[in-house]
């Protein structure tokens, strides 16, 4: 899908212009990312567990584990080569496997086995879709949720833009809810949760594979 360099470019202008932190990968503010942080750590255990961060961007969420004190292996994957470039400079000394990676793209066995992970979490990836019609983007969403369980052994996280909104932007996408439980449902699994018990324009998508 040749359209989202469009937005891996849309991205790479706010990591420009900021360089670190929560607004270089276009989150209003720390407090609102850490809020979407915690609300994926809810979905289970995250001890000795093997995370697969799609989107990673700067791989704040590497971050946020750290903090908790905790073991983990991480793996973040992300279309921008500049962003991944960024990140390492940051963790120059850490163990933390990066990869310039477009998961549609991989078609290779071998390499898919390598990305698979207990959790494998996308936050924000869903959001901007520019100018990219609403059939598009459900129609890559719906690609990239697929691959995303495949590489999944416990839970698959992910956050999409509530539809019952009062004022909507035309380079966001919002996400009717039926439609997404169906697909999941028909395709993914039928142990889902959605929690929308957080003070932002979004909801989160617990998928379990057992």
């Amino acid at each position: 899908m040749k359209s989202l360099n469009l937005v891996n470019e849309y991205y790479d202008t706010y990591l420009k212009k900021y360089k670190k932190g929560s607004k270089a990968v276009n989150w209003n503010s720390k407090k609102t990312q850490f809020m979407r942080f915690e609300k994926i750590f809810e979905c289970g255990n995250f001890n000795n567990k093997k995370i697969h961060d799609v989107g990673c961007g700067l791989a704040h969420f590497y971050e946020f584990l750290k903090s908790k004190k905790m073991k983990f292996t991480y793996i973040g994957s992300d279309i921008s080569n500049k962003m991944l470039m960024y990140a390492k400079k940051n963790f120059i000394n850490k163990k933390i496997n990066l990869q310039n990676i477009n998961l549609l793209n991989v078609k290779k066995k071998k390499m898919l086995k390598k990305l698979k992970a207990d959790f494998v979490i996308a936050n924000g990836l869903f959001t901007v879709k520019l100018n990219l019609s609403n059939k598009y983007w459900w129609l890559y969403i719906k690609k990239m949720l697929k691959i995303m369980f495949y590489l999944t052994k416990e839970c698959l996280v992910f956050n999409l833009m509530k539809n019952n909104v009062d004022y909507k932007d035309s380079h966001l996408y919002y996400q009717p809810l039926d439609p997404l439980i169906k697909f999941i449902e028909r395709n993914l699994s039928r142990k889902i949760i959605i929690k929308q018990d957080y003070p932002l324009y979004e909801f989160m998508v617990y998928v379990y594979k057992k």
